[in-house]
C-alpha cells in the first residue's frame, strides 16, 4: 500500500508539473526531438538548435519562478513565457551559421546556462526571510539527487530488457537504444526534476517543511563524513602548501586546481549543512569560511603570477573570477548570518554574466592578452619587418614556448577573425615552421638540461613526399607500437614471421627460429628526431630521415616511419615495413 502511495504521489507531481511548467516542457519535447534527429540521421546546426533549445528551457523556468515570485497575473505568466521566447532567439543569432568554432560556444552556452540554473535556484528566495537561500539549495540538490538515481536505474532497466530481447529474441538497432536513453534523460528526468521542486507562491508551511527536511542518510552523510573528510583533506592542502612554499610553488599547474575545488567544496557543504542542527556542523560553519578565505588569497596570487608568466587564458580568467567570487563567499559566510547566505547567488550571476558579455568576456579578453604576448617576443626578437613575421630559429627556448603558446591558443580558442601575425587558414603543425622559422616547442624540463623540451614530436611530411618507392616489396605491414610493448608477432606467410621486439627491434625468422634478417630500429629513431634540428615537438620530416632500408641474401626490409612521439625515454610511433623475400 505504501508503494502504491508513494507511486501515485509521484504521479500527481508529475501531473503538477506539467501544468506548472508547460513552456519549459515544450522546450523540453523540442531538444528531445532534435535528439532523435540527430541519433537517426546527423544533421547540420545540430549543436546551434541543441544550444538554443537548452538556453530556452533554462529562460522559461526562470520565467516561471519569477512570475510565482513577483506577480501573479495571468497575463504576466505569458508575458514571460514570450520572453523567454524571444532571448533563446536572440540568442540563436549570437552563434555562427556552421559548426565551425565550436569550442568556444559549448563554453558559453554552459556559462549562461549555469548562472540561469542560480537565478532558478534563488529567484524563490527573494526577500522571503523564511525561505532563506540555503534552504531551498537543499530542497533542489535533494530533488536533483533523487532524479539522477531514478533516472540511472530507470536507464538501467531499459538498456538491459533491450539487451536481453536483441540477444535472445530478434535484432535491435542500436539507434533504439539511444533513443530510449534520449527521453528518459531529456524529458523525464527534467519533468521528474521539476515536480519535486517546491513552489513557495502559496507560503504553504507544509511545502517549507518539506523543503528544508533533511534526510537522516544525508545528514549522516554530511556530519560523519563529508565534514571529517573536508577536514582531512584541508590539513592536507595546508601541508602541501606549507612543505612547497617557496620555489615553483606559486606557478605550479597543481595549486591552482587544488585551491579552486577545496573552495568549490567548502560552498557547497556549507550550504548544506546550514540546514542540520549539530556540533560539528556548527563548527563548520564558524571555522571552514574563514579557512577558505586564506586558500582563496593563495589561489588568486598563484593566479596572478601565472598572468604574468603567460598572459590570460579563459581557463585563467575563469579562475579569476571564481577567485573574486570565492573571496566576497568567505566573507559572506565568515561574517555574517547563514540567512544571508543568498548574497552569494546575485554575485556568482553577475559575474557569470560578464564573462560572456561583449568586449569583457572571457575569450575576447584573452584573445588580446595572447596577442600582446605574440607581439612582444617577435618585436623583442626582430621578427616583425613592416607588419609581416620573418623567420628566426635562433630565439632562445624560452621565447620559442611563448611564440607557441600563444600561436597554439588563438587558432584553437578564436571565433574566426583574423590573428595579426598569423596567417588566415594557418596549421600550426604544418605551416609553424615556414612561418617562424623553428617547429613548435611547448615545453622546458626543470631538471639538469632545461634548456631541453622533455617531449619530442616528429611526422612524415606527406605533402613534400605523396610518393614512396618500395622497389616491388613483397609485403607491406602498417605497425603501431608502444613503450610498454615487450614482443609483439606478425605472421607475413605460414612459415614466416616478423617479431617487434620493445619497440625497437624487428626479426624475421621462420617458423624453427632461423633468422632471417634483423633490423635495429634505435638509428632510424634518433635519426628522424634530429632531423627537426633540436628538440622539439610537431616538426614535419622528409622521407630521407625516416625511411631505411637492411638487406642480405635471404630478405631485404625498408622500415618508414610516419609518426613518432617521444616523451622523456618512452617512444611510440607509427611505421610502414616492406618485406621482400628472397
Amino acid at each position: 500500500m505504501r508503494i502504491l502511495n508513494n507511486f501515485k504521489s509521484s504521479m500527481a507531481g508529475i501531473m503538477l508539473s506539467l501544468s506548472r511548467y508547460p513552456i519549459v516542457i515544450i522546450w523540453l519535447m523540442a531538444v528531445t526531438v532534435m535528439n532523435a534527429l540527430q541519433i537517426h540521421e546527423a544533421f547540420d546546426l545540430y549543436s546551434r538548435f541543441l544550444f538554443t533549445g537548452l538556453t530556452g528551457t533554462m529562460f522559461a523556468l526562470v520565467g516561471q519562478h519569477s512570475y510565482e515570485r513577483f506577480t501573479s497575473k495571468g497575463t504576466n505568466h505569458w508575458l514571460l513565457a514570450i520572453s523567454s521566447l524571444i532571448l533563446a532567439i536572440l540568442y540563436y543569432f549570437t552563434m555562427p551559421d556552421n559548426n565551425e568554432y565550436a569550442l568556444i560556444y559549448p563554453i558559453r552556452t554552459i556559462v549562461l546556462l549555469f548562472s540561469l540554473f542560480i537565478a532558478f535556484i534563488w529567484i524563490p528566495t527573494i526577500k522571503r526571510e523564511r525561505i532563506p537561500f540555503h534552504v531551498n539549495f537543499l530542497a533542489i540538490f535533494k530533488a536533483l539527487m533523487t532524479t539522477i538515481l531514478m533516472s540511472i536505474v530507470l536507464a538501467a532497466g531499459v538498456a538491459a530488457i533491450l539487451s536481453s530481447v536483441d540477444f535472445l529474441l530478434f535484432s535491435i538497432d542500436y539507434r533504439v537504444t539511444l533513443q530510449a536513453l534520449n527521453i528518459i534523460g531529456f524529458l523525464f528526468a527534467t519533468i521528474y526534476f521539476l515536480s519535486l521542486v517546491p513552489n513557495y507562491s502559496q507560503e504553504n508551511p507544509e511545502v517549507l517543511a518539506r523543503a528544508s527536511e533533511v534526510p537522516r542518510f544525508l545528514e549522516v552523510l554530511l556530519v560523519f563524513i563529508i565534514i571529517p573528510i573536508v577536514a582531512i583533506y584541508t590539513f592536507v592542502l595546508a601541508a602541501y602548501v606549507a612543505i612547497n612554499i617557496g620555489g615553483d610553488f606559486w606557478t605550479n599547474n597543481l595549486l591552482e586546481p587544488l585551491l579552486v575545488s577545496y573552495a568549490i567544496i567548502v560552498t557547497v557543504v556549507y550550504l548544506l549543512v546550514c540546514n542540520i542542527q549539530h556540533k560539528y556542523s556548527e563548527l563548520f560553519q564558524k571555522i571552514f569560511p574563514k579557512i577558505m578565505l586564506a586558500v582563496v588569497l593563495f589561489q588568486t596570487v598563484a593566479s596572478v603570477l601565472r598572468i604574468q608568466d603567460y598572459g590570460i587564458t579563459h581557463g585563467r580568467y575563469y579562475v579569476i573570477l571564481f577567485g573574486i567570487f570565492s573571496t566576497i563567499t568567505a566573507i559572506i559566510f565568515s561574517f555574517y548570518q547563514k540567512n544571508k547566505s543568498g548574497l552569494i547567488a546575485p554575485i556568482l550571476i553577475v559575474l557569470s554574466l560578464i564573462s560572456v558579455a561583449p568586449f569583457v568576456n572571457a575569450f575576447t579578453v584573452s584573445r588580446h592578452s595572447q596577442e600582446n604576448i605574440l607581439e612582444k617576443t617577435l618585436m623583442e626578437n626582430g621578427m616583425v619587418v613592416a607588419g609581416e613575421v620573418v623567420p628566426n630559429g635562433e630565439i632562445t627556448i624560452e621565447d620559442k614556448v611563448a611564440i607557441t603558446r600563444s600561436v597554439e591558443y588563438l587558432t584553437t580558442w578564436t571565433d574566426g577573425e583574423s590573428i595579426q601575425y598569423v596567417p588566415d587558414n594557418f596549421n600550426i603543425y604544418s605551416d609553424f615552421n615556414t612561418v617562424y622559422g623553428f617547429g613548435p616547442v611547448y615545453y622546458i624540463t626543470d631538471g639538469e638540461n632545461p634548456q631541453e623540451p622533455v617531449g619530442n614530436y616528429v611526422y612524415l611530411d606527406w605533402e613534400a613526399t605523396p610518393i614512396i618507392p618500395l622497389d616491388g616489396a613483397d609485403y607491406l605491414l602498417k605497425v603501431n607500437f608502444y613503450s610498454e610493448n615487450e614482443e609483439v608477432t606478425y605472421p607475413i606467410t605460414e612459415a614466416v614471421t616478423l617479431t617487434l621486439v620493445d619497440s625497437a627491434l624487428l626479426i624475421l625468422e621462420d617458423n624453427s627460429g632461423e633468422e632471417f634478417l634483423r633490423f635495429d630500429l634505435t638509428d632510424l629513431f634518433e635519426k628522424a628526431f634530429a632531423e627537426s634540428g633540436e628538440v622539439q615537438k610537431g616538426a614535419p620530416a622528409a622521407l630521407t630521415a625516416l625511411m631505411e632500408t637492411k638487406e642480405n641474401e635471404q630478405a631485404k626490409m625498408t622500415v618508414i616511419v610516419t609518426q613518432l612521439d617521444k616523451y622523456e625515454e618512452e617512444i611510440s610511433g607509427e611505421v610502414f615495413i616492406a618485406i621482400t623475400l628472397k
